[in-house]
């Protein structure tokens, strides 16, 4: 993993090596201290997010990610089923939930290839986050494709904090495979680096939890590197003194596999931090 470090030159200073996730006049949420709490809004229809979003407000919950590929699946087939058209139905509904709730959001396009529900090709793909990332606190994007590093710096030029995320549901890679796609995220520019993980042993689970830290001190900047299903568990809970940015926790509808509850995260989140 030190090779990695010293090979990738695109990490840039940050104080404390902390982001700060939302846009004026709406509040602000510091990433990179406490290990703040992310729900995530599933529903593939506007009505449904509306719902969730209000759930929220009543849970220790400080960002909610809208995982927009669920509503992409929902209307495919249907007159919005070309990616030009979903543009300003996905906008609308990031505009909805913006008024709903006064939480960071977080707008993901999560694609079939990294365990979503939305088929989409590059360009389609593209398209949509940069639309999103027009409206939104932050857009989520997967390092993995050849445009990551353009789209990357479109969504920032629009005022989004960009969250780089990799997800493998067939297993935990090597170390020189994490290591390489953490690098790529910073080499990227990418605001937050984010792994998710399928492990098979507990040692899988430490790895993600080394890989982890080992960026947060590399790279400066706060990362989210997660061992999903009940095995990993503990990498939910990691808290920030192993440089845990973030965990997602469910109000209605989990987005992976292995998720615990909003309430339940932040209960445990302030036994291993310290209730603050």
């Amino acid at each position: 993993m030190e090779e990695a470090a010293m090979s990738t030159g695109g990490a840039r200073s940050r104080a404390r090596g902390t982001v700060d996730i939302g846009r004026p006049p709406r509040g602000r949420v510091e990433l990179g201290m406490r290990t703040r709490v992310i729900a995530p809004l599933t529903s593939g229809s506007r009505d449904g997010l509306l719902n969730e979003a209000a759930a929220v407000g009543d849970e220790p919950v400080d960002l909610v990610e809208w995982r927009a590929d669920s509503m992409i699946r929902a209307l495919a087939g249907s007159s919005f089923a070309a990616a030009s058209d979903l543009v300003g139905e996905l906008a609308a509904t990031a505009g909805a939930l913006l008024e709903a709730s006064a939480l960071p959001l977080i707008a993901t396009v999560r694609t079939s290839s990294e365990g979503g529900a939305a088929h989409l090709d590059d360009s389609e793909y593209c398209a949509l986050v940069a639309s999103l990332a027009g409206m939104a606190d932050a857009v989520d994007v997967e390092i993995g494709r050849e445009s990551a590093p353009d789209l990357v710096r479109e969504a920032q030029r629009a005022g989004a904090r960009v969250i780089a995320s990799h997800h493998d549901f067939g297993g935990t890679p090597t170390d020189e495979e994490l290591a390489g796609v953490l690098a790529a995220m910073n080499h990227a520019g990418a605001d937050v680096l984010k792994i998710a993980c399928a492990p098979r042993s507990g040692g899988d689970v430490a790895r993600v939890l080394t890989a982890g830290a080992w960026a947060r001190e590399a790279y400066d900047r706060p990362v989210i590197a997660i061992a999903m299903g009940r095995l990993g568990g503990p990498t939910r809970f990691a808290g920030a003194a192993l440089g845990g940015a973030a965990t997602f926790a469910s109000v209605g509808g989990a987005s992976a596999p292995g998720q615990y509850t909003a309430r339940e995260a932040r209960t445990v989140l302030d036994i291993v931090e310290g209730a603050q």
